[in-house]
């Protein structure tokens, strides 16, 4: 009887001390897991010092009106920012998330950059210059899968 209590007492706080340290070990900076996208999606990250970047604000203007586009493409958006809340398409990512997204990717405090993943986890892109969102629809529709993602969409009577 005395150990039944002590179990149902302290189960809940060792399950809430777990998630508390599970929590905590991702709130320093542990590397998102990127993994979770392979073969599902493609990852495009845009990183500039901040969101009124001339750069950062022009092509994610483009991204905000071709969202049908972007979805059709299967593009996960990020926008990871030095100073503002960095985001993984409309969710807020911690700062720490943020900084190991950039250090993953070996950006320069300071730089713009657009980085494209594609399906397999490889990097298809990296540019710190001016980048054209009909660029980067351009090359991901070049791809091997996408094409076959085309034919089968064509196959099924699906609009482009």
């Amino acid at each position: 009887m005395k150990s039944t209590f002590i179990l149902k007492t302290t189960l809940p706080a060792i399950i809430i001390s777990l998630v508390l340290i599970a929590s905590s070990l991702n709130a320093e900076g542990t590397p998102m897991d990127l993994s979770q996208f392979r073969w599902k999606n493609r990852l495009l990250f845009l990183f500039a010092p901040n969101r009124s970047h001339p750069l950062f604000d022009v092509l994610q203007k483009s991204i905000a009106t071709q969202q049908a586009e972007v979805a059709d493409r299967d593009l996960v958006i990020f926008e990871i920012l030095e100073s503002g809340t960095s985001r993984l398409d409309t969710s807020d990512l911690d700062p720490q998330v943020a900084q190991s997204l950039r250090d993953k990717f070996d950006v320069s405090p300071g730089r713009f950059a657009v980085i494209l993943v594609g399906k397999d986890g490889g990097t298809k892109l990296n540019r710190q210059e001016q980048t054209q969102l009909e660029d980067i629809f351009a090359l991901i529709d070049a791809m091997p899968m996408r094409m076959e993602e085309m034919r089968q969409k064509s196959r099924t009577g699906e609009s482009e």
